[in-house]
């Protein structure tokens, strides 16, 4: 409840550049010493910028009012999912998606992987780092990468094509074939990544 009215005093103070405890009070139905107690926690982590006086038309003192500091952008919302599928439409042809294959060939050859367990290993951190929650099963027919996470599943819900870019990803970090079996993407519990090291790319 109480990360929510703070969320809700950056929205306010996000449109309105300032305000005072007593809009603030008013703006969200809440008492001014909760806004000021919310205040505190939210200077505290330097959401909030400390309050400074603004001049009434009238007689009496200044009012102090609350700004946002640059880390308040942390808390707003972000829609990178869509802006990606967005891009991806317009980049894209899906019937030849090259430039997404392209860009997970581009990340793969940063991974530092490359042939046998050493390589896996090398890849599975550079997966993990990436928030994928990567693991590996091995079964007679060759080893499975196994994503729990999908880290744009936005985008790849919109656009479907767009889980080529892992496949292209591991395939130019271990310099193998690689073929995906599930897709989180299409509601299945993880993203399931066959490995053919016999068959080189």
């Amino acid at each position: 409840m109480g990360q929510d009215s703070r969320l809700r005093i950056v929205e306010v103070l996000k449109r309105r550049n300032h305000a005072s405890v007593t809009e603030l009070s008013q703006a969200l139905g809440l008492t001014p010493v909760t806004i000021r107690h919310h205040l505190e926690s939210l200077l505290e982590d330097d959401v909030v910028s400390e309050p400074v006086p603004r001049r009434k038309a009238g007689p009496g003192r200044p009012e102090m009012v609350y700004g946002l500091t640059a880390r308040a952008d942390e808390l707003t919302p972000r829609n990178y999912g869509e802006l990606c599928a967005c891009l991806l439409q317009v980049l894209d042809d899906p019937a030849a998606p090259g430039t997404v294959v392209q860009a997970g060939t581009g990340l793969g050859s940063q991974a530092g992987g490359g042939k046998g367990r050493s390589g896996m290993t090398a890849v599975v951190r550079f997966l993990e780092a990436r928030g994928y929650y990567p693991s590996l099963e091995e079964a007679a027919t060759g080893t499975v990468v196994v994503l729990a996470n999908c880290p744009y599943l936005e985008v790849a819900r919109a656009m479907p094509l767009f889980c080529r870019f892992d496949v292209a990803l591991l395939e130019s970090a271990l310099g193998a074939r690689v073929s995906a079996e599930t897709s989180i993407a299409n509601h299945d519990p993880s993203c399931r990544l066959r490995i053919s090291p016999a068959a080189a790319v």
